[in-house]
Formats: structure tokens, C-alpha cells, sequence
């Protein structure tokens, strides 16, 4: 008898339980299909794209590597010296998770690293872009111009740190060029078709996972069920649904933007054979990234209350985290501890001092 692997018979009854919500709720679905599109129409298109054509063309110019030197001494926390690898990260940062499962694809085929190096990275290349957090999360969704700002740095800030911890539980050693890549032919028109291939993939991952969470969600009285659900399935609709049942609340959009999501680890992917990425550094790496970005929110609102109050078109409702400030802490302590623990091969303060 022939057996088959457990994710496979994981994906087959996943795909049958969305034909099966398809057909006892097409009517539902054709609508959700329809709002989701919208979304894409009036946020994730206007604030991606532009970033997304000047990054790829960038990756094809030296320019990039002058854009790159205020990450230098940033990435040589992380024993990542080379320019042109840092100038893929900034591009990659720059463009968003879409772009960056590409530019870490360039990575693994222009130099000799391994799966733990790629893992590393990704924790940095997995966000969303300065453009969707700023313009569709911060502006369109929050009303505030100025909390979009926040947020887009607390993550970013929170990556950088928690690839620093994990660098430390699985080492990898230095990456070597292994050829020269000639990118001559890869000009405006290429960073275009790139461009809109990437879209494309992004708008379809929104549009399947928005409708989805919406009919599942039909099915559960629980806002909290929905919610999380969607946190889990993809970052535009989970922002979306957020703002939309519990009002302008920032640590629940910060914990939607710095959870990985399936649509997020579908398009990573997508980019890099399974056999050369793993997306476990990743996913672990998620349990610091959430509650350090919490405290990291939880600072900058009380070091800036001026520009969520005067700036903002409506109040940001900080009051579910406000009552107990100190659970991030606590949290970020926890994640801390199981890093500890959870490192057998080399000890933490061993390579530190080292």
C-alpha cells in the first residue's frame, strides 16, 4: 500500500474544505471576491508597485550599493559583509516579503550559503514594504500618517534585533561569490514585468485568503475567532478586518504586521526551491519577533503621544494594551528564555564571547 506524506493529505483535505465552502456559499463567495478586489484596487496596488519597479531597477545599477551604506554596520552584526548581498537585503526591505523571496533567491544562486544564512535573512525580508505599512495601513486604514511611520520602524527595528539573537542559535558561515551574474539586460522594462508578475502573485494571495476568512468567519459568532484567523491566513485582510471591528488599535495591527502568515510563507516560497530554504528559522523566530515589537510600540507611544494625538484623524485606541504595558515585557523575557533553551549545538554566551 502505497503511503503518502502528511502535508500532502494536509493540502488535499484543505482544498476540498474550500470547494466545499465554494459551493454551499458561491453567492457569499462572489461578493467577498469583489471587496477583496477592491482592496487590492484602492491599497495594495497604489502602494506597492512604484516601490516595487524602482527596487527591482535599482538591483540591476550600482546605485544600489550607495543606498545600501547605512545598512553596512547592521549587517555586520550578522557577519554579512558583502556590499552586494546588503544591497539585496535594502532592496528586498525596501520592496517588501513579495520581493524579497526574489532578492533572497538571488542571493542563493550568486553565493555559497547555506539554508541557516538564507533563514536569517528572510527574518529581515519577510515584512511588508515602508510603502503598504505607511500608505495603506497608516494613512488609509489607521488615518494617521505618523502611526504608519511607527509601525514600519518598530517591525523593521524588531527584525534586525531578533536576526541578531537567532544568528547566534544557528550559525552559518561566511557566503562566497560563487560566479558574476551579468544583470546588463535587466533594465526598466524588466523591473516592469517583474513588477507586475509580483503584484499579481500578492492581489491573488489577498483575494483568495480575504474570501475565505470572510466565509469561515459566517460560521463563528467570535469577532476573536475571525480575527485571528485572518492574522494567520494573510496581512492586507487581517489589517482590514482589525480596523474594521475593533477601531484604530495599534498593537493589534502590529501583531497582524509582524506575524508570518500563510500567504506571506507561500510567496517566500515561491521564489526558492524547498530543498534550498526552510522556513523554520522563520516561524520560530516569530516568537521574539511579537513581543518585541509590542514593547518596541509600547515605547515609542509613550515617547511620542503628541503625533497619535494631534496627527492622527481619529484616536488610536491604545486602551486593551494600556491597562497592562508590562505583558510585553514579560513576553519578550519568555521568547528570550525558550531561545536560550532551545539552542543545544552552541551555547549563546559561548559565541558571544568568543
Amino acid at each position: 500500500m502505497q503511503k503518502y506524506p502528511i502535508k500532502n493529505v494536509v493540502h488535499f483535505l484543505v482544498a476540498a474544505g474550500v470547494i466545499y465552502l465554494y459551493f454551499i456559499n458561491s453567492a457569499a463567495f462572489s461578493v467577498y471576491v469583489k471587496e477583496a478586489l477592491q482592496l487590492c484596487y484602492n491599497t495594495v496596488i497604489p502602494s506597492l508597485f512604484i516601490f516595487m519597479v524602482f527596487a527591482s531597477y535599482l538591483a540591476s545599477m550600482n546605485l544600489c550599493r550607495f543606498i545600501s551604506l547605512p545598512f553596512v554596520p547592521v549587517f555586520r552584526l550578522l557577519n554579512i559583509c558583502d556590499r552586494k548581498i546588503i544591497s539585496y537585503c535594502v532592496l528586498g526591505i525596501l520592496s517588501g516579503f513579495a520581493a524579497g523571496g526574489y532578492f533572497l533567491n538571488r542571493i542563493r544562486e550568486e553565493f555559497d550559503c547555506d539554508k541557516n544564512m538564507l533563514g536569517i535573512i528572510s527574518i529581515i525580508l519577510s515584512n511588508n514594504s515602508p510603502a503598504f505599512v505607511i500608505s495603506a495601513v497608516g494613512t488609509i486604514m489607521l488615518g494617521s500618517f505618523y502611526s504608519g511611520i511607527m509601525l514600519y520602524c518598530t517591525i523593521l527595528l524588531s527584525s534586525i534585533i531578533t536576526a541578531f539573537i537567532f544568528s547566534f542559535i544557528f550559525p552559518y558561515h561566511h557566503p562566497v561569490p560563487v560566479k558574476n551574474t551579468d544583470n546588463t539586460n535587466m533594465g526598466f522594462s524588466y523591473a516592469i514585468n517583474s513588477s507586475v508578475c509580483a503584484l499579481l502573485n500578492i492581489c491573488g494571495a489577498v483575494v483568495f485568503s480575504y474570501s475565505v476568512c470572510k466565509v469561515i468567519s459566517l460560521y463563528s459568532k467570535n469577532m476573536a475567532v475571525s480575527v485571528a484567523f485572518s492574522v494567520l491566513s494573510e496581512v492586507t485582510s487581517a489589517c482590514s478586518i482589525i480596523t474594521d471591528c475593533y477601531g484604530k488599535n495599534l498593537y493589534l495591527v502590529c501583531i497582524a504586521l509582524s506575524f508570518c502568515p500563510l500567504s506571506t510563507c507561500l510567496q517566500l516560497k515561491s521564489h526558492i526551491n524547498s530543498s534550498d530554504f526552510s522556513l523554520k528559522i522563520l516561524l520560530l523566530s516569530k516568537i521574539v519577533h511579537i513581543p518585541l515589537s509590542l514593547l518596541i510600540m509600547r515605547i515609542a507611544v509613550n515617547l511620542f503621544p503628541q503625533s497619535f494625538a494631534v496627527y492622527a484623524s481619529g484616536d488610536i485606541n491604545v486602551n486593551m494594551y494600556w491597562n497592562a504595558p508590562h505583558i510585553s515585557f514579560w513576553l519578550f523575557i519568555l521568547s528570550i528564555c525558550f531561545v536560550i533553551c532551545f539552542d543545544k549545538k552552541i551555547g549563546v554566551f559561548t559565541k558571544a564571547v568568543k
